[in-house]
């Protein structure tokens, strides 16, 4: 084993120690609710499931569940086609290249091709088969094993058309507090300074707690839509939006009946 090799080793072990010690502060502080070394597990082994197991959608009609894709029409679709293949292109150039000239080092950057490619198609498939829900009056957005958001209709303080906005000098403004309801990876976006279209916002009453790849906890004051035909889960929740508020107001309505019969009764 050469030096350059073990030098690099070294940097990948200490880059690894200092996240686990960040996470394990997290932790203890509370802004993470699950370990975050047994959640990291039980996502790589989901991520391996969906990549070999799960290709298929099996949904089943769940009463009271309504159910919205927001992978379909996505950019992730074509990047995820491409990633693939620059895997195995890359991956097969660099075994044969070296491992006549440096067996060790060829066997591990083709493990690290062969987790890439499973770890992309897993990150796929999971997206595809994770639709954000609608509950009654309960949302759950989940993104795949990258995060999640779940609040009620009752959060939302209003639902307003969005597109993505631009600098000066061109380059995307990346806004803070907010939650991404896409299929594409954020990590993609920032890097390539590609996007899905930004069709909607919804705007909260109050700051809400989403959930992060280690189960972090994250502040948002909005969620972005990027589905690319999210008019059916818009109007879904605008629905049950008015539905509740009327629930509210005839509630409030027999709560003041029950207090004050005699008046009620006289003024109707």
């Amino acid at each position: 084993m050469d030096t350059q090799l073990i030098v690099s080793v070294a940097i990948i072990i200490t880059l690894i120690e200092v996240l686990a010690v960040v996470l394990f502060i997290k932790y203890r502080r509370g802004d993470i609710e699950e370990n975050p070394f047994i959640s990291l597990l039980k996502k790589e082994w989901l991520l391996l499931f969906y990549s070999i197991f799960r290709w298929k959608l099996n949904e089943r009609e769940v009463p009271g569940v309504q159910r919205f894709h927001y992978h379909k029409g996505s950019l992730y679709f074509w990047l995820y086609i491409a990633l693939l293949h620059q895997q195995v292109i890359e991956g097969a150039v660099f075994h044969i290249y070296l491992k006549e000239v440096d067996p060790l080092r060829a066997n591990i950057l083709l493990i690290l091709h062969v987790y890439s490619f499973l770890y992309i198609m897993g990150d796929y498939n999971y997206v595809r088969n994770s639709p954000i829900e609608l509950i009654g009056k309960k949302v759950r957005m989940r993104i795949g094993a990258r995060r999640e958001l779940t609040f009620n209709v009752k959060d939302i303080e209003k639902i307003q058309p969005a597109r993505t906005q631009y600098h000066k000098s061109g380059g995307m403004v990346h806004e803070k507090k907010v939650f991404h309801a896409g299929a594409l990876p954020r990590v993609l976006t920032r890097i390539f300074g590609v996007t899905d279209e930004l069709k909607y916002e919804i705007v909260f009453k109050k700051p809400l707690y989403a959930r992060g790849y280690f189960g972090q906890k994250k502040e948002v004051t909005k969620a972005l839509i990027y589905m690319s035909q999210p008019e059916d889960f818009i109007d879904a929740l605008k629905s049950e939006m008015v539905h509740g508020k009327d629930s509210e107001e005839e509630a409030s309505y027999n709560k003041i009946k029950e207090r004050r019969p005699s008046l009620i009764n006289w003024t109707v």
